[in-house]
Parts: C-alpha cells; structure tokens; sequence
C-alpha cells in the first residue's frame, strides 16, 4: 500500500498520524521528523509518493509536503506558502492543492495526478521485445537500401516521359456527373445564422428595462446599493454601555483597543476626565493597513445607514440596555450584530446574559500583561464575524 494511499486513510478518519525524530522520540512538528508512521508501517519522511506534480512528467511530491498542507490547510494560500518557507518544506501549487486536498479529504476517489504502480515501473519483458524488432528492422532496412537505390536510378528516365493518373477517364466522368448532383446543405456564412426566433425574448427585455408605462426603469438593483455607499458609511461602527458601572464606557474603551490596556473607567471618571459624545479607534491590521472605528454609548437620531454600520455591541448583560433600540430583544439584536460580553476572567456567565449569543471577553483582574491577547482575540473574531456578515465595511 502506497503512503499516499495511507494518509488518505487517516484524513479521512481524522486520525493523526505519528512523527518521530532522529532519536525515535514522538514530535508534533513534520520540520522535526524524519520518519512517519501509520500504526506499523513507517516510512522516511521524504518518501516520494505516487502523486505527480501537474508541471511535471516524473517529479512526484514527498509525504512530508503533502502531511504539511493537510495540516495547515485552514490558511489561505499566501499564509501556507509563508509557513512552507519559514519551516523549509517543499509548497504544494496552486494547481495542484485543491486537488491533493479533495483525494486526501474523501472528496473524490481518484485524481488524473496519480501515478499507479504499474504505470510508473518499466516492463522489461516489453522492452526487450521492442529492441530485438528494432534490430530486425534495421538489418532489413539497410539491405533494401542498394536494392531501393538501383530501382530509382532505373525509374527516373521513365518517369520523366511518363505522367500518372490517378483516375482513369471513366472514373473521371462518373465524379464530374456525382458533383453535379450534389447540394450543400451548409455555408461558411449559413452555419453561423441560427434557426429560431428571438424576438419575444428582445420584446421582454425591452419591456422590463422600460417599464410598463414606456419610462425607462431607472432604479438600481438591490445588490448594488452596498457599493455605491459613501466613505463614511463604510465605517464600522461599535456600541457600549452607558452605564458608568460597565467594564467598558466611552471612558476607557479607546484605551483598550488601542493600546491594548485595560483601565478602570471609573477611576479616568474620578480623575476628572470628561465622557466623550463619540471615541474614535484607529486599529493597525496585521498587513500594516489602518482601520478606523467609531464608538458611541446611544443610538439616539439613529438613522438607517448608521444601523447598517453597526458591527459590534458591547454589553453588560442587562437587557434594558437596548430600550429604543432598532432591536430591543436580545434575540433579534444579536443575530443582526456581533455580542461581546466583558467579564473578569475568574467568573462565570450567569442570568439572562448566558442564553443571548454572545462572545465573552475574559479580562483578568491584576494581570495587564494578559490584556494584549485579549484584544487580539476581539479583533481575530470580529473580523471573522465582519468578513461573514459586513463586508461592505472598511474594517
């Protein structure tokens, strides 16, 4: 059995299979490994397997690159080839990933890519044949040489006096009166014209862009007006708790995404800070680009377009926290917009707060090294959420 056909096995089953290193010891990382084995069949880790590279007519991938796309195959291409080159390990193409990952994952039971065993090994029996009638043709084609050579020599006087035909002149006439019988049934120009009519389907068309009253229809499709949206209806927009007892207020929340440290907003109140009517976030993306949210505690002379922009709520489990609200159940709200609920990391999500789908952000109480993990993870979701649900907003 093939390790191809072995890792295939395992993927499907979701059964991980076991990487050892030079001193026999069991590693989680294939870079570390030198061998692989499938309960009690082991192989080198750069075992060649019977899966070509599409580029290629006998270069086959080794086990280790395939066992390293099976196991980061949750990222998108550019980030896989960034591990591959980072952990020195052969990528798999682009050509070539989707259908390694469809056959290893039970999608489809075979791929033109793989090679079987009796087509990548030479039949010497085959082989042999095939010399010997080489030989043979080649002592019979050099024997005939003189002979062909002398035929030419006494042909090529007669061929200059005599010419060929290759019809008689009987057949020549039953031809000529064949063709004038025949009718093309088609033409260059005749095959490209069409049969039927499509004049209903031009009157219908027509129709629809016109309108029933002859005006041209001149209202855009539902599917466009996310597009032509303005700048500043592109940004994502954040809401939290008015209520100063909240772990999160206008207060200390710029603070917090920012900076990536947690401050009790009580103390900045007691300090004689003044709450804001808006704060607004400016967030480094890992790509280097820059984000901008916007953060408000009310939703008064909220309008439309405002609702639409509104990707995260920040909650304190209490749900009068939503009166006037477009969505004042907890239900309707959060299933329109992503639900964070902050709470120290030593407590439990107790009441009504427990049934509402929310994510809770775990804040520790002293720790403010811990706090920077804890933004990472808002942001790692809410993208998640925005890349699903908003991706008209410039998150």
């Amino acid at each position: 059995m093939q390790p191809l056909q072995f890792l295939r096995e395992y993927t499907c089953n979701n059964k991980p299979v076991t990487l050892k290193n030079a001193a026999g010891e069991v590693v989680t990382n294939i870079a570390d490994a030198v061998s692989v084995s499938f309960d009690d069949n082991s192989f080198p880790r750069e075992t060649a397997t019977n899966f070509r590279k599409s580029d290629s007519t006998d270069t086959y991938y080794t086990l280790d690159t395939l066992i390293f796309l099976v196991q980061n195959s949750h990222l998108d291409t550019s980030a896989y080839f960034k591990e591959c080159r980072s952990k020195n390990i052969e990528h798999v193409s682009i050509i070539d990933k989707k259908k390694v990952m469809d056959y290893l994952t039970g999608k489809v039971d075979t791929q033109p890519n793989i090679v079987n065993e009796k087509e990548s090994t030479t039949d010497h029996s085959v082989t042999g044949k095939r010399a010997r009638e080489d030989a043979d043709t080649s002592k019979s084609a050099s024997s005939s040489t003189a002979a062909s050579a002398k035929g030419k020599a006494s042909a090529g006087a007669g061929a200059a006096k005599k010419k060929v035909k290759l019809f008689d002149t009987k057949s020549e006439e039953i031809v000529k009166k064949q063709r004038t019988r025949e009718l093309p049934s088609q033409t260059r120009t005749g095959v490209m014209r069409g049969s039927k009519d499509f004049t209903y389907a031009i009157t219908l068309v027509q129709t629809v862009m016109n309108g029933k009253d002859g005006r041209l229809n001149t209202a855009q499709p539902k599917s466009s007006a996310k597009s032509k949206l303005s700048s500043k209806d592109k940004i994502p927009l954040i809401i939290v708790p008015a209520a100063p007892t909240a772990k999160f207020t206008l207060f200390n929340i710029k603070q917090f995404l920012e900076d990536s440290s947690f401050v009790d907003a009580q103390q900045l109140r007691a300090q004689g800070m003044k709450k804001p009517d808006r704060v607004t976030v400016e967030r480094r993306r890992r790509d280097g680009q820059l984000a901008v949210y916007h953060v408000v505690d009310s939703v008064t002379n909220f309008k439309q377009s405002d609702w639409d922009r509104v990707c995260c709520v920040f909650t304190g489990g209490q749900a009068w926290q939503f009166k006037g609200w477009k969505y004042e159940k907890p239900v309707d709200l959060f299933s329109h917009v992503k639900g964070v609920y902050p709470k120290w990391s030593d407590e439990k999500v107790t009441g009504p707060v427990a049934d509402w789908a929310v994510t809770p952000i775990n804040v520790h109480r002293h720790q403010r090294h811990q706090d920077k993990a804890c933004v990472s993870q808002f942001w790692d979701s809410l993208d998640k959420y925005n890349h699903a649900n908003k991706s008209f907003l410039n998150y």
